[in-house]
């Protein structure tokens, strides 16, 4: 199968399980081959070949693992270069490099090359998390409001303050 082709027919599977199925996406590779070969069996002998670029019988199964998860990167970069309305991968992929500390201008250089989401859609997206989860929290309370049992320990100062006795003699 042309990569061409490939493209399309992933993409359109990517689209379609985002925005018709509502599922959510797939990050492991065996399970991503099963599902696109099982839609699209012309994609058997595509997954094949990107399976086998990796030389698997020159590897060790933590470089293989390795492997697939960067295949599974690979596919859902082929179906953004077809179709730029599959923006939960992008999102997610920003979210993650957010989490884990990447600068607002590296998050936005990569959002130009379309990699991932901009990082006001990020902010915004976690702003809606965040309420979401305050409502979710008052809706349980309220739901358990007779078994709850809730503490407050306020522990900050005594664990970031350095504490001074207040001893004045000794003994």
């Amino acid at each position: 199968m042309r990569l061409t082709r490939a493209n399309k027919a992933i993409a359109k599977i990517f689209y379609d399980r985002e925005y018709l199925k509502k599922e959510g996406l797939i990050y492991e590779f065996d399970e991503m081959q099963s599902l696109l070969q099982e839609i699209e069996s012309s994609l058997k002998d595509f997954f094949d070949q990107l399976y086998l670029v990796a030389r698997p019988l020159e590897r060790n199964k933590q470089t293989i693992n390795y492997m697939k998860r960067l295949i599974v990167f690979i596919c859902y970069l082929l179906a953004l270069l077809n179709n730029i309305k599959i923006n939960s991968f992008k999102f997610d992929l920003a979210l993650y490099l957010d989490l884990v500390g990447t600068s607002n201008e590296g998050l936005n250089t990569i959002a130009n090359l379309n990699v991932t989401t901009t990082l006001r859609v990020i902010d915004h997206k976690k702003k809606k998390i965040s309420d979401s989860y305050k409502e979710y929290v008052k809706n349980v309370l309220m739901k358990y409001s007779e078994q709850a049992f809730m503490l407050n320990i306020d522990d900050y100062h005594n664990i970031h303050v350095q504490q001074q006795s207040d001893i004045t003699s000794t003994s």
